[in-house]
């Protein structure tokens, strides 16, 4: 915890403040509601004591100095995330609600300070085509539009993304698309533009692996970690006479009814010994339409799949597949986004009208542990081939291994 709280508050004590548009607010009033706020929550009552608690409000007396007078939007938003980011609780968010620009408009029209590198393009462009692909530095993809080198700031001690070629006018060569600094291995917190807006956000936790951070990719990066985009949102097959599959996007309540007709469906045609559990990408849920699967799994060699993206209750299933006597994890570390959570999911507006807070209501602390981690499979597999076909390689080879003995 104080390796995260070390690197956010480095992050953004680090960042320059950039006056990205003339409109103003009181920041005091609206860090006061969002610290009324987070002191409901149940991550704050969990983490936030004693020394904690004490850093916790010399950070609030010390943003409270710096919001005597009115701020500009973005500059209040980095310091509201000091605040906030003390807290290691990767399902609370705050947003700012309004563009920065609108997607009707003239760019060239708009006064917009953007921030923009002080490195030579062309200089960094060939220094980052060197990079090798299990380096964060390097060049990227991001859509079809951008091309972004990222390196590191050694002044500021993080790594920067800057437009290297753009096809929209509003992104400009130079200019920064992101920053991003290391919460923990491959974990890093992102502040990051908004494609279309321009807009700055936090994007939290995300993994640096395979050449790709987020939507960054780089050239040659494969997508054997996802499930394929034609994937039905739960899915049964067969996939040799002593293996089947199972694929869940997620568990959510507004899917209860297609969750139900699934378990339904296939609880009497579980018959072969090894069970895949895809979990990639799963997004979380409710444990009321995840759970019930467990028992019809316990007797089973269980072959559980999960990637970067696989989240929350979906990270709290992994966790409890791994407690079966027959179970193995395969795949990558899963997004660390597990201890916390959203009942009602409420976001509230601050006084300014700027900003959204998302305060989470639920608590599993007992999975503290992996918040910011992720849950670390037992077997990594590598990104060269599809990661169903290696899978049955392995349970095939198991049972080689089961028959001889």
């Amino acid at each position: 915890m104080k390796h995260i709280i070390a690197f956010s508050i480095l992050f953004f004590f680090g960042v320059t403040l950039v006056f990205t548009q003339n409109k103003t607010c009181n920041c005091k009033v609206d860090l006061d509601f969002i610290v009324s706020k987070l002191k409901k929550m149940p991550s704050y009552k969990k983490q936030i004591k004693g020394d904690k608690k004490e850093k916790f409000e010399a950070v609030y007396k010390l943003l409270s100095l710096q919001m005597k007078q009115p701020l500009a939007i973005e500059n209040c938003f980095k310091l509201l995330l000091k605040q906030t980011n003390l807290i290691n609780d990767n399902h609370l968010s705050l947003s700012i609600k309004q563009p920065f620009l609108d997607k009707e408009s003239d760019t060239n029209n708009i006064i917009f300070n953007h921030p923009k590198t002080n490195r030579n393009i062309d200089e960094l462009k060939n220094e980052l085509d060197q990079k090798k692909t299990n380096s964060i530095e390097g060049i990227y993809n991001y859509t079809k539009s951008l091309k972004v080198g990222v390196y590191y700031d050694l002044n500021k001690n993080r790594f920067t993304g800057v437009i290297l070629e753009s096809k929209l006018k509003h992104w400009k060569i130079g200019e920064i698309s992101f920053y991003a600094n290391q919460v923990k291995n491959n974990k890093y917190n992102i502040y990051h533009y908004k494609l279309e807006t321009k807009t700055p956000r936090l994007l939290k936790n995300l993994t640096f692996e395979n050449g790709r951070l987020w939507s960054y990719k780089k050239k040659g990066t494969s997508n054997v970690e996802f499930p394929k985009k034609n994937q039905e949102a739960y899915e049964f097959k067969q996939l040799g006479k002593n293996i089947q599959y199972l694929y869940f996007a997620n568990f959510s309540n507004n899917k209860k009814n297609e969750l139900i007709a699934f378990y339904e469906d296939i609880k009497n045609n579980l018959t072969a010994k090894n069970i895949i559990v895809d979990l990639r990408s799963n997004t979380g849920g409710n444990k009321k339409y995840s759970d019930p699967f467990i028992k019809l799994l316990k007797h089973k060699n269980v072959f559980i799949l999960t990637n970067a993206f696989t989240a929350s209750n979906a990270e709290q299933f992994t966790l409890k597949l791994k407690k079966l006597k027959h179970a193995n994890h395969l795949g990558q570390t899963t997004f660390g986004v597990i201890a916390y959570g959203l009942n009602y999911g409420r976001s509230y507006t601050t006084p300014s009208n700027y900003f959204s807070i998302t305060p989470t209501d639920m608590n599993f602390h007992e999975y503290y542990q992996f918040e910011s981690r992720g849950v670390t499979p037992d077997i990594k597999l590598n990104f060269e081939t599809d990661w169903i076909d290696q899978t049955v390689k392995i349970i095939n080879s198991n049972d080689q291994v089961s028959t001889k003995n």
